[in-house]
């Protein structure tokens, strides 16, 4: 059975899917489907996007309640779960601070501001955060901000999202052996390939002095690095990891891998993870059957304010 392989730009990196099928002109219809329902949710979700759904949300609903995709509706619900469970450590609210940070850049990796945000106007933000301060109707799948502070940005979980919902169409158009990731740190396998107990996934460290494979089935991989965006303040470096309870850049210099079933609360989780610790992140395992988590940390040190 031939392995077919099919990409495109999309979520800000190269979107990708590998998957086996008898009939190759077939597949590769329905991975080009599967491609096109990816831009499809990118153009719903993206804060780049002034058109996208996020982005009228996020310049309407603290004005008044805004209707919601039921896709969409559901997705913050499920947000909102999250947050909770992190302690608010996975905070899709926060958008405001990725801004005041110079991180609200597509395909941002390091960038240079010339002073910091200050202080004042980092706790004004993250004293108005948080999902207490948004209010969500079921009843008409509304959502409406009850703090000017409040801005969406999926930009922890929209990847984990995509590839979930996609490995989700590419099971409706009849495909099961398939692995699916956006920029090598959402990932999902499918059904292993034939004679195969499932999809050799490796991970690095960023020295790659620390490596780790694992053999994923129906499973997927989330891989958040501290130190993947940085930004430049008076010759100090800092990471693109905010705490959401306070509005300042992590002080860990870290990059984790969570595995668990759905490749959106993988996403999610990994953020929280380097947030909360490692302390933390193994108690909420060992609670929470199913979500594994790899931790590396880095050499090199830190900034902090």
């Amino acid at each position: 059975m031939p392995l077919l392989h099919l990409s495109r730009p999309a979520m800000g990196s190269i979107f990708e899917i590998f998957a086996f099928g008898d009939d190759e002109e077939s597949l590769n219809c329905r991975l080009a489907v599967t491609l096109d329902f990816v831009e499809l949710l990118e153009s719903q979700l993206s804060v780049y996007l002034p058109d996208s759904e996020i982005s009228l949300i996020n310049a309407a609903a603290c004005r008044q309640p805004v209707q919601t995709a039921a896709n969409l509706f559901s997705l913050l619900l499920r947000l909102r779960e999250w947050s909770e469970k992190t302690e608010g450590a996975f905070d899709p609210t926060a958008g405001k601070l990725i801004r005041e940070w110079g991180f609200y850049r597509r395909g941002h990796s390091h960038g240079k501001l010339f002073e910091a945000p200050s202080q004042q106007r980092i706790e004004a933000i993250a004293t108005g955060i948080g999902w207490g301060n948004i209010e969500l109707n079921e009843r008409d799948r509304s959502i409406r901000f009850l703090s000017p502070e409040i801005e969406l940005n999926l930009g922890a979980v929209g990847k984990g999202y995509v590839v979930q919902c996609a490995a989700e169409r590419l099971r409706e158009l009849g495909v099961s052996a398939a692995l699916l990731h956006s920029g090598h740190s959402s990932i999902v396998a499918m059904d292993a390939p034939e004679d195969s107990n499932g999809w050799k996934v490796g991970f690095s460290s960023r020295s790659g002095e620390q490596q780790k494979t694992t053999l994923l089935k129906n499973r997927s991989l989330s891989i958040s690095d501290s130190g993947e965006q940085t930004t430049s303040i008076g010759g100090e470096t800092f990471g693109h990891i905010l705490y959401p309870r306070t509005g300042f850049p992590v002080k860990r210099d870290l990059m984790i891998a969570v595995e668990a079933n759905d490749a959106a609360e993988a996403d999610a989780l990994s953020t929280a993870f380097l947030i909360n610790g490692k302390q933390w992140t193994e108690t909420f395992c060992e609670n929470n059957p199913g979500i594994e988590a790899h931790f590396f940390e880095s050499r090199r040190e830190s900034a902090s304010l």
